[in-house]
């Protein structure tokens, strides 16, 4: 199952972008605020979502200047397989395109039917809070 946000410009180049998804210590920001006790070492981020359970996630891919992707740490206990990625496209030197897309694949279909009511609007808030930032990056 694959569900994707809708496209935002983000008002920084396509590198700042990047950079700025890159470093876990600004993830929390884009979060809704069901998220409880947000840390960060770095290299994996950990917190737990109102009424689910605490999760574990590390940086799958990094493409520079294009796509991140974030997915549950190794031993994180996640009860479905996924994936978050951001796919950045440079418009200028000063604007660029963002999808957030979340891809879900096997794992327990009854969470899957419960999610993804929620995920589109989680997907699409997290757009926002991208275009939101973008501006002082």
């Amino acid at each position: 199952m694959t569900t994707e946000s809708k496209k935002v410009t983000a008002q920084c180049s396509a590198e700042r972008l990047y950079n700025f998804a890159c470093d876990f210590s600004n993830f929390q920001r884009l979060l809704p605020p069901q998220v409880e006790g947000f840390q960060t070492n770095g290299n994996t981020c950990t917190f737990k979502v109102s009424g689910f359970m605490q999760l574990t996630l590390q940086y799958a891919e990094r493409t520079p200047y294009r796509t991140v992707a974030i997915s549950p740490a190794a031993g994180s206990g996640s009860p479905i397989p996924f994936r978050f990625v951001m796919n950045i496209s440079p418009m200028s030197e000063s604007e660029c395109e963002v999808v957030v897309r979340a891809e879900i694949e096997g794992g327990n279909p009854m969470m899957k039917m419960m999610l993804k009511p929620k995920l589109r609007p989680a997907l699409d808030k997290i757009a926002e809070q991208i275009q939101y930032y973008s501006a002082g990056l």
